[in-house]
C-alpha cells in the first residue's frame, strides 16, 4: 500500500466495484404477483395472500395482533388515533427524525415536542425526553434509525410512572431485538414500514414491497379501534368488534380505507422467507467493518445499548468523527479523504434524517388549516401559543449532525472488500498530517 493518500495524487485503496453480490429472488416475487393477477385479487385485505402475510408477520414478530396499512406513515397514524392523539395533545419525539415518524400525531391536531438525543447513538435521549413531559403529553416516539434500538428500559418506565404511550417507529427494526424479544412484540405500539425492495440495503426497507407498512400490538382496544378508523370493507370488521362501545360499526368503520396493496403484500411476503439470512450477513458485515475502525483514532461507530440486538438493513453505518483525534482535520477535509480511497460514504444525516427543530416548518409556525387554527399557530384546544425553536435548543443533535459519516450496509460483499475500505481508513488516519 503507498502511503500517498489518494486525496493528494495517490493510488486509492479499494478496488472492488459495484461490491454487493446478493439478488433478491425476482422470480418467487413474479410468481405471487401472477397469482393475483389470475385470480383477480388486485384489492382487498384480511383474507386470501394479503392475511396470509398479516399472519406471517405478526407470527415472526410475536405479536397478538398485525394490521397491514398502505405505508408506513399511515401505520403511524393509525397508532396515534389508537392510544386517542388529538386536538390538544403533544407528542414527544427526538430532534433527530424523519417528519413521518409524528405527521400523523400532527395531522390529528398533537403538537409535536422535540427532544434531545443519546451523543454516543443519535437516539432519543430518555432523559430529555421525560423533562419535556406536560399533563398535555400523550406519547412519546421511539425511534429505532437503522435498525439501532432505542433504550426500551427506560422509555418503557418513563411511560409507565407518566401514564404515556410509548409508540414505537420501528420502519428500519423488522427482527431487531431488546432483551431477547423482537421489537413490536412487546410494549404499547409499533409500526413498520415496507417501502422500497431488498435488491440492496441502501434501496428498501428490511421488508420491501415497494410500498406498505403495519402496526403490531397486544392491546385488544387499539386493535379495535385500528379496524374502526382505517380499515373500511375489511371482511372480518363487524365480527371482530368485540369491545361493546365499537359493536355499533358495520363493514365501513369511520369510512378510511389505510390498507396495503396485495401486489406489494406479496412482495414483502418474499422479503420476509429471506430476512433471517439478510439479518445475519448483514450483520457480520457491519461488525467486521466496525471492529476495525474501532482500533483506529478519531472514529466511533454508533453506540448499541447492551440489551439490544440491532440489525443493519436499512440505514448504513454511522460512524462519528473526533477531529480533535486528528490534529483538529476537518471533518469535510477527512471524508473527502475516505472518499478518494474508493470507500462509498456519505456526509452528515442525509435527507431522511434531518434535525427537525430547524425545518421553517417547526422555527416559524404554520397555520395548518388556516383561519389562524391548528397546533402550529396560536392558542389551540389548550395549547399555549406557538413559539418556535431556533438554532442552539438541542446542543447534541446539532453538533453530531455535523460530526457523523454514513457507510452503506451490504449482505454479500466482494471477497477482499472489508479488508480494503478497513485499509483506506487506516492509511488516511496515519497519514492525517499531511492533509493539515
Amino acid at each position: 500500500m503507498s502511503d500517498r493518500l489518494a486525496f493528494l495524487g495517490g493510488k486509492p485503496v479499494v478496488a472492488v466495484q459495484d461490491p454487493e453480490q446478493w439478488k433478491r429472488p425476482v422470480d418467487k416475487e413474479l410468481e405471487l404477483v401472477s397469482m393475483l393477477l389470475e385470480k383477480g385479487e388486485l384489492s382487498g385485505a384480511g383474507e386470501g395472500l394479503p392475511k396470509e402475510f398479516e399472519d406471517e408477520f405478526r407470527d415472526f414478530i410475536g405479536a397478538k395482533y398485525c394490521l397491514t396499512t398502505c405505508n408506513g406513515t399511515l401505520a403511524l397514524m393509525s397508532a396515534f388515533d389508537a392510544i386517542g392523539v388529538g386536538p390538544g395533545d403533544e407528542v414527544i419525539v427526538p430532534t433527530w427524525a424523519y417528519e413521518c415518524s409524528y405527521a400523523g400525531a400532527l395531522h390529528l391536531g398533537a403538537r409535536p415536542v422535540f427532544c434531545d438525543v443519546d451523543p454516543r447513538n443519535m437516539l432519543i435521549d430518555p432523559e430529555d425526553a421525560e423533562r419535556k413531559i406536560t399533563k398535555r403529553t400523550r406519547a412519546i416516539v421511539a425511534i429505532h434509525f437503522g435498525g439501532n434500538v432505542c433504550n426500551m428500559d427506560r422509555l418503557s418506565e418513563i411511560g409507565k410512572q407518566n401514564g404515556i404511550v410509548i409508540v414505537s417507529d420501528a420502519a428500519h427494526a423488522h427482527g431487531a431485538e431488546w432483551d431477547a424479544k423482537r421489537i413490536g412484540s412487546f410494549g404499547d405500539i409499533t409500526c413498520f414500514s415496507f417501502q422500497g425492495v431488498t435488491e440492496t440495503p441502501q434501496s428498501g426497507k428490511p421488508i420491501a414491497g415497494g410500498e406498505g407498512g403495519a402496526v403490531t400490538t397486544n392491546s385488544r382496544e387499539f386493535y379495535e379501534r385500528m379496524l374502526v378508523y382505517g380499515h373500511l370493507h375489511r371482511p372480518e370488521l363487524p365480527h371482530e368488534l368485540t369491545i361493546p362501545k365499537y359493536r355499533l360499526f358495520d363493514e365501513e368503520g369511520l369510512g378510511l380505507k389505510f390498507r396495503a396493496h396485495p401486489f406489494a403484500l406479496a412482495v414483502a411476503k418474499v422479503a420476509l422467507e429471506t430476512l433471517e439470512y439478510r439479518i445475519k450477513r448483514s450483520n457480520e458485515y457491519r461488525e467486521g467493518l466496525t471492529r476495525k475502525l474501532r482500533e483506529l483514532p478519531g472514529l466511533e461507530p454508533e453506540y448499541t445499548y447492551p440489551k439490544a440486538k440491532r440489525i443493519s438493513l436499512y440505514g448504513g453505518i454511522k460512524v462519528i468523527y473526533h477531529p480533535e483525534d486528528l490534529g483538529g482535520l476537518p471533518y469535510d477535509k477527512f471524508v473527502d479523504a475516505i472518499v478518494a480511497e474508493g470507500v462509498p460514504v456519505i456526509k452528515g444525516p442525509g435527507s431522511t434524517q434531518k434535525l427537525q427543530h430547524l425545518k421553517p416548518l417547526f422555527k416559524q409556525g404554520f397555520d395548518i388549516w388556516g383561519h389562524n387554527r391548528g397546533p402550529l399557530k396560536g392558542e389551540f384546544f389548550g395549547l399555549p401559543p406557538y413559539e418556535g425553536y431556533k438554532e442552539g435548543d438541542f446542543p447534541i443533535a446539532e453538533r453530531l449532525s455535523k460530526s457523523f459519516f454514513t457507510l452503506p450496509i451490504y449482505i454479500e460483499p466482494k471477497e477482499d472488500f472489508v479488508d480494503e475500505c478497513g485499509t483506506a481508513f487506516r492509511k488516511v488516519t496515519t497519514n492525517y498530517r499531511d492533509l493539515l
